[in-house]
Parts: structure tokens; sequence; C-alpha cells
């Protein structure tokens, strides 16, 4: 080989193992992804309101295509919107005839806490999950949008024994699934604590989550992270519904006074706040909990709004603006809608 070329090969070997030691590896993006968190400011203000005295007990929330779908947590009932947040529809889901003044009563009520969509061939489906906190309450419905809302119950009683032993949760009313959301590689549960507990994920991979609900294949396996969200007064927040976007994971959170997954207590506030998907191996220390941002949610004059954020679908307006449509729960018989003003920024 000629001289020049040897001294051509010594000068670029430098440049070559500096380009090598400077590519970003997973762990960067990681340790990037949380101290984003870390310094993301939230503010969630409400814009407009709307009562539904027809819905009892919203529990969870999807859009598709033009129509906004919501389940009650102790309703029969599918109900439609229109993208006015006028009531068109409402489809039934199960036999409404133990239902005592539009409501299920408490014992057997399915609880359905989380909805969300997915497709599946040229089907759009929405899925319906119970909480699994009780017997009653381990079921799911499978509607099919596309088919004329044709609607499936399951049995997801092995699930929730599945997901028992993957928390190490023994006792009855302790578990509590509250949030679902998809995307095209992971379908994530939120697991919402009785008491002082972390707030945990549990991630599956979402094709073997299909197969599962659509096929009784296998359980998938699970992933699970743990999260520490604010307190108010004495009482922690507590997961309460969930939408991916953008490698996100908008969640609802709200606070209430109860010793257990059954019983209701007193709403002290709601909150919503944002997980980053690429932070999740910094969440697996159950002793230490990664926290997460998440802010109060708002009434148009400033004030905390005292509800009980259910659950929400979020877009994005532009950059660090989101429009999120969340619903909330009275425990009295009612719902209310709130369309809120999502602002997400980075404190440099």
């Amino acid at each position: 080989m000629k001289p020049q070329y040897i001294l051509y090969l010594l000068l670029l070997l430098p440049l070559t193992q500096a380009c090598k030691s400077n590519k970003p590896t997973a762990s960067d993006y990681t340790a990037t992804a949380v101290s984003r968190m870390k310094n993301m400011n939230l503010t969630a203000t409400t814009r407009a309101k709307r009562l539904f005295e027809e819905i009892p007990s919203a529990s969870g929330v999807a859009h598709v295509q033009n129509a906004f779908y919501v389940v009650g947590d102790d309703s029969p009932f599918l109900y439609q919107l229109n993208e006015e947040y006028q009531l068109v529809q409402r489809h039934a889901l199960f036999d409404s005839s133990g239902v005592v003044n539009g409501r299920i009563p408490k014992a057997a009520k399915p609880d359905l806490e989380s909805m969300t969509h997915f497709s599946y061939g040229r089907d759009e489906l929405l899925l319906l999950l119970g909480s699994g906190a009780s017997e009653a309450r381990n079921k799911a419905y499978l509607v099919n949008l596309t088919d004329d809302m044709a609607v499936q119950e399951l049995d997801l009683s092995r699930f929730y024994t599945f997901v028992k032993r993957v928390l190490r949760i023994e006792n009855e009313g302790v578990l509590n699934i509250e949030g679902l959301a998809m995307d095209d590689v992971y379908t994530y549960l939120l697991q919402r604590p009785a008491g002082a507990g972390s707030n945990i994920l549990i991630r599956m991979d979402t094709d073997d989550f299909k197969q599962f609900v659509l096929s009784k294949g296998d359980i998938p396996a699970a992933a699970v992270y743990y999260f520490k969200l604010p307190v108010l007064g004495q009482s922690p927040a507590g997961f309460s519904g969930a939408y991916t976007l953008d490698d996100k994971l908008f969640f609802t959170a709200s606070v209430e006074d109860t010793p257990n997954a059954i019983d209701d207590g007193e709403v002290l506030g709601s909150f919503i706040g944002v997980i980053d998907l690429n932070a999740l191996p910094y969440a697996t220390d159950e002793l230490n909990p990664l926290e997460v941002p998440a802010t109060k949610l708002q009434n148009p004059d400033g004030s905390a709004y005292i509800g009980k954020a259910e659950s929400l679908v979020v877009n994005r307006l532009e950059e660090g603006q989101y429009r999120v449509v969340v619903l909330s729960d009275d425990d009295a018989g009612h719902s209310e809608l709130l369309e809120v003003q999502l602002g997400v920024t980075e404190q440099l």
C-alpha cells in the first residue's frame, strides 16, 4: 500500500472512533426522557362544560371517526355523542332488566372503568374493561362498530387472576384497573391503588393482547412500572384514565377519600398528567416509584375543579398545546364532559 494511503487511513481512524463513541444509546434516550419529564410544566384549563343527566357515572371515553363513545361504570348502555357533544344514541351492552333508576346496583355492576378503540382487519372495535375488583367486575365487552354495533361479552377471570399474581395482590377489592390505552406496539393498563400504594402501569404487546381478546389465546407477558402522583392533603391521586399519543401516555387522576377499590368517597380534585413512555426503564423499582408531571384540573376562572375526572381523549392542536375531552363522574348518577386546554412546556 502506498504511504499516502496509509497516512489517510491513520487520519480517518480517530474520526471513525469519535463517531461511534458519540452515537446515542438506548440509555441516553431514556435519561433524556426522564429529564424532560422533570422539566415539564403543565396547565389544564377547562374551556367548556356539558352536564349529562341521562348518562350515569361516566368512566370511559373513546373518539372514533366523528363520534365520541361514553361508558358508565354502572350503566348497561354505551352512549354515542356527536362532535358537538350532543347525545345522539345509546346502545345496549347487555340485559338491562336489573337496572334501578337507570343504574345497576353496586354489588352487581360490571364496573366498566376503561375503554379503548383499536382496529383489526376491516373492523373498528371498542374494548370495555371491568375493573377486576370483584367477581362481578371480571367482565369485558367487545363492541364491533363496523358490524352494526355487535356486542360480545368476555369473561376475563383468568386474565385478572394473572394480573393479581403479577402485582402480588391476594385480597379481594384491591385490584382496580382504571385505565386502558393501546398504540401499535404496546397495550397499557393502569392500576389505581387503594390507599397509599404506588400507581402502576402494566404493559403488554398489543398484537399478543389482541389475539388473547379476540381468539382466547395465551395471556401476554406483562411488564410492570411504578409511579408517584401528587397528593392533596393526606390523600394521594390515583390513576383514572389513559390515552396514548406521540410516545406519551396522558392520564387523568383523581383524589378520593376511600379505603378500597369498591366504595366511593369524598372527591377532593383531579389531575391531568403525562408519562414519557421512553422513560419506563426508570420506573421499575417498586420502592422508588418514578415521579411524573401532573397538574390540577382548573375551572375557567382558575379555581380548582372539584370533580372526579375518569377518562380522556387527547388531540394535538399545535406544538405544546392539546385539546383534551375529559369525562367526569359525580357519583350521584350524572356525568360531565369537559373540554380542556392542556399546555405542555419544558422549563429550561
